[in-house]
């Protein structure tokens, strides 16, 4: 799967939810947080689309997902960076 489809499928996972992705330029790594009850996904956009995806994939890797339909490869992705942890 291509970069480009695996954060267009990010997308739709926050999309259904109901997680605000925001993409900021800054020297952070980004993460998720709730924002006035708000969930909320802060990446960096200057970093490399390779380095957006594993930001996104640490964060919904702390959300309860289990019951959410999402293609296997972006579920082995997220699962990836629960053992890197």
């Amino acid at each position: 799967m291509k970069p480009s489809t695996i954060y267009q499928e990010f997308e739709k996972l926050a999309e259904s939810l109901e997680v605000k992705i925001i993409q900021e330029k800054g020297n952070f790594k980004g993460g998720y947080c709730l924002l006035e009850k708000e969930k909320v996904i802060v990446i960096n956009k200057l970093k490399p689309l390779e380095q957006r995806i594993k930001a996104l994939a640490l964060a919904f890797s702390r959300l309860d997902i289990s019951n959410i339909y999402m293609k296997p490869a972006i579920r082995d992705i997220i699962a990836s960076e629960v053992i890197d942890l």
